[in-house]
């Protein structure tokens, strides 16, 4: 007989998957930007480019992942040690992810000085890395996130609970998580109406649950 979630286990799942909505949302984006950059005939926003960069290279290393490798995946482990191969998976795409967001970086600043082809380039990197980092999101929510469910105890989803939603925690730290939502802000404030629907429900820690 299958046993409905704790509210808690629910709150913990549902800010996991804020932060993985907010994400992708972002990508999504960056694919939009690149989308009416090259059909606008030239009109280029690097601020909000840079800005939407900025927010992917900050957000999952610093915020995201370690709560991540250091509260969900750890607590997996230890209730179902046959979850290991997964984990080291995962905690393989979150290395891989630093040195792909390196070589955006690198297009964005090459297209942004007029490199020959650079816009090119760049779609080609921003396309890499979404298609990676969707696949990594939806390997965590639907391999990873149900045998959480299956193993975690209530004491377990308590701490993943509180990783993800208490910005006070001081494993992450509250000025990070206020910097992250600022950055997004920003990032809204400066996005055309067009590209708006691609942010539309994205704030960080906007779960209705």
């Amino acid at each position: 007989m299958t046993t409905s979630p704790s509210p808690t286990a629910e709150r913990a799942i549902a800010l996991i998957k804020d932060e993985h909505r907010a994400l992708a949302r972002m990508l999504g984006a960056m694919q939009a930007w690149i989308a009416r950059t090259r059909n606008d005939g030239g009109e280029r926003n690097f601020e909000l480019f840079d800005a939407m960069l900025r927010y992917i290279e900050n957000v999952p290393d610093r915020l995201h992942h370690p709560k991540e490798d250091q509260v969900l995946f750890p607590a997996l482990t230890r209730r179902t040690p046959a979850t290991a191969a997964l984990i080291r998976e995962l905690e393989r795409d979150h290395a891989r992810g630093e040195p792909m967001i390196v070589a955006l970086r690198g297009a964005f600043h090459a297209y942004s000085y007029g490199t020959a082809n650079g816009l090119n380039q760049l779609a080609t990197a921003v396309d890499e890395f979404a298609e990676f980092y969707w696949d990594h999101m939806r390997r965590e929510e639907l391999q990873l996130l149900p045998l959480a469910l299956a193993h975690l105890t209530a004491d377990d989803w308590q701490s993943v609970a509180a990783a993800f939603g208490d910005n006070n925690d001081p494993l992450f730290g509250a000025q990070l998580a206020d910097d992250y939502r600022q950055l997004y802000q920003s990032i809204t404030e400066l996005t055309p109406a067009t590209l708006k629907s691609y942010l539309e429900d994205a704030t960080p820690g906007a779960s209705s649950s």
